[in-house]
């Protein structure tokens, strides 16, 4: 399977800017699902440990994130071992303000529209 890891990241990052210290806050503990353009289903899972995790049908990745200033994120693959270490993190604005229960829309950078839905529990 060809990884879509670098879209995933700016799908992930797309989830909230909260008042609070913590901006991924909601997504703790909870369910972010993304549905790309050719309706592939991604589930993934971001955690207050500065870990995430992605499920594409039965292909699963792992890493974690670091926040490289108040409204940008970066994500680092680290399992599986990325063949190319130089593309292994993706940083990204933080845009939205986005609760569990919501579900919209974002335009990735080629002009294609994924549809996000964050919902508790996992």
């Amino acid at each position: 399977m060809k990884p879509i890891f670098p879209a995933a990241v700016a799908a992930v990052l797309l989830l909230t800017v909260a008042a609070a210290a913590d901006p991924f806050a909601n997504a703790y503990g909870n369910t972010v699902t993304q549905i790309l353009p050719d309706g592939t289903k991604m589930i993934t899972y971001i955690n207050a440990d500065m870990t995430w995790e992605q499920h594409i049908g039965d292909h699963a990745m792992k890493g974690t994130y670091a926040w490289k200033d108040a409204t940008h994120a970066c994500f680092t693959l680290v399992d599986p071992v990325p063949a190319d270490p130089a593309k292994a993190t993706s940083c990204s604005e933080i845009k939205g303000d986005h609760k569990v229960g919501d579900t919209w829309t974002e335009t990735m950078p080629d002009g294609k529209t994924i549809t996000i839905s964050l919902t508790a529990g996992r």
